[in-house]
């Protein structure tokens, strides 16, 4: 039986990873920062193992023994920086399968900043010589949750810069069930993976929430400078937030509708729709 680790496995990337691998005649490990933690993933079937990611040594140790890896990392300057330490383990232990999780439109000469970041990181897997499978996703509905909820829970509606531009929103679940499709498969050595989801613009998410939740919601278009204020420097250093309001430029330009066939390909299945998610959170959104 396979060992696999997970890195990021309390993220919500990583969980949706975490619970796609359960059942799948695997050994599943979870790497971690805090024993707190430890029951959380215990609950998807994943034996925990403490490691620090930016320490060469405690990533040596915890990928012992391993074959094959899941990466994630948070939204974050210089990815990088991890990525190489985690291919120095790789390297160091003999494991066979990177699995990585990047950004759409990663590209290390990209036009934007997080284009370049995520680039980087998949720049350095694909000249490690290790097997490797990529995967891009796009913005996430789980966003709704994380970034609006309170808001439509208090006042009915969600504010955000981006007009009435349509763009691709993925369910995390979606990416976690190709994640473990790939770390279960030598059948996706080489690949890269574009998990676009489904387009749609605000007004028509609002419209959405208005049917699930059984309130009229609204979508409320805000100026750039207005986005920017609610990042305050003292949360998010001003590069991150400049890369931001790059990201929500490029969203308002329609750049980020586009639709990737990738996960159908895999799965034989369409990419959950923006009505079935809302409908299995809904609780998220009532008051």
């Amino acid at each position: 039986m396979e060992k696999i680790i997970v890195l990021g496995s309390t993220g919500n990337i990583g969980t949706a990873v975490l619970q796609n691998l359960q059942h799948r005649n695997v050994e599943v490990y979870a790497g971690l920062r805090s024993e707190s933690d430890f029951e959380k993933v215990e609950s998807f079937g994943a034996k925990p193992i403490m490691v620090n990611f930016t320490d060469q040594d405690s990533l040596n140790k915890a990928l012992k023994g391993m074959q094959r890896v899941f990466l994630v990392t948070p939204l974050m300057q210089n990815p990088e920086a991890v990525t190489q330490l985690v291919i120095n383990a790789c390297k160091e232990n003999g494991l066979k399968h990177i699995v990585r999780s990047t950004a759409s439109g990663a590209d290390s000469n990209g036009q934007i900043q997080m284009a370049r970041w995520s680039g980087a990181s998949e720049d350095l897997i694909k000249d490690s010589g290790i097997n490797y499978t990529i995967l891009r996703p796009t913005s996430f509905l789980q966003n709704f949750i994380n970034y609006h909820s309170h808001t439509i829970k208090e006042h009915s509606g969600f504010y955000a810069p981006i007009e009435d531009a349509k763009y691709a929103m993925l369910d995390i679940n979606d990416q976690g069930e190709v994640a473990a499709l790939a770390l279960v498969s030598d059948n996706h050595f080489g690949k890269t993976y574009e998990l676009s989801g489904l387009a749609y613009s605000n007004a028509e998410i609002a419209d959405v929430l208005t049917e699930v939740v059984g309130k009229k919601v609204s979508y409320i278009p805000i100026l750039d400078e207005q986005a920017r204020e609610s990042m305050p420097p003292n949360q998010k250093p001003e590069s991150m937030v400049y890369a931001m309001m790059e990201l929500n430029y490029i969203i308002k330009q329609g750049w980020a509708s586009g639709y990737s066939e990738d996960f159908k390909r895999i799965t034989g299945k369409e990419y959950t729709t923006a009505a079935a998610f809302f409908e299995n959170y809904k609780e998220a959104f009532i008051g």
